[in-house]
């Protein structure tokens, strides 16, 4: 009799054994993630790290109409401002928790430039060959602008008379802005900047296209410039670099923060 009952036992407590592990929840979610890069501009892509464990799907929303399932995503922002991220995560048995965090998007705001190299001869002789002595170097304007007509940002500048090497510029609170808009974002759009040769009076100068000739000048994007950051991420420089087709050399250096 005692023969019987023992696999019976066995039996039964391998059954309850059993439903008690069908029942049991999977662990909840531990939800957690990290930006890379930390300091997060408009135009730039950013990933978003995620760290979370015991989930098995999950669900973003960016707060600016973006959402995605993708474990790690990589986004990319286009307007300024302030942002709140929320990340889900579930379980295969519909378990959920969440993340939210709010995130700010900067942009790139001028803060000067530098002029590093240009040509200081007009295919190889004196820009002004009328003038005398050292008058015969350039007396340079220099203007940065948009390409995009709407867009009315961007300065106009006098370096100086007769300059002779670089490198030369100011910062920007030496530069007068068109229309006195305020800060010169630069964002993801074309920009030209190029030097003009004045030949004009200085004691009332006068910007007509007679007194103005065209030294070098270049074309870019600013978020596809070569870029180099502070250690905190939130301002550096963007490097332009060009070589014409007659051999000359534009070298120029646009300072910015991240605001």
């Amino acid at each position: 009799m005692t023969k019987l009952y023992k696999p019976l036992s066995i039996f039964l407590f391998l059954l309850v054994l059993s439903s008690c592990s069908e029942d049991d929840p999977f662990p909840v979610p531990l939800v957690n993630f990290f930006l890379d890069p930390e300091v997060v501009e408009v135009g730039i892509p950013v990933m978003f790290d995620n760290l979370t464990t015991n989930a098995s799907r999950y669900e973003w929303d960016f707060g600016d109409g973006q959402i995605v399932t993708d474990i790690s995503p990589t986004i990319t922002f286009t307007s300024p401002g302030t942002v709140t991220v929320t990340l889900r995560a579930f379980t295969e048995d519909d378990q959920v928790d969440s993340l939210v965090q709010d995130v700010s998007i900067l942009e790139r705001v001028l803060t000067g430039y530098v002029v590093n190299v240009f040509p200081i001869t007009n295919g190889g002789v004196a820009w002004d060959p009328d003038s005398v002595g050292f008058q015969q170097l350039p007396d340079l304007f220099s203007v940065l602008q948009p390409v995009d007509p709407n867009n009315t940002s961007g300065f106009l500048d006098i370096i100086g008379a007769n300059i002779a090497v670089g490198p030369v510029g100011n910062g920007i609170e030496f530069v007068t802005f068109p229309n006195e808009e305020g800060p010169i974002v630069l964002g993801d759009e074309e920009w030209q900047f190029f030097l003009l040769d004045y030949d004009g009076p200085f004691d009332n100068i006068d910007l007509s296209p007679e007194n103005l000739e065209t030294v070098i000048g270049a074309q870019f994007n600013p978020l596809e410039a070569a870029t180099f950051k502070n250690d905190q991420g939130d301002g550096g420089f963007i490097t332009v670099l060009l070589q014409d087709n007659a051999g000359n050399v534009l070298d120029v250096d646009f300072t910015f923060e991240l605001q």
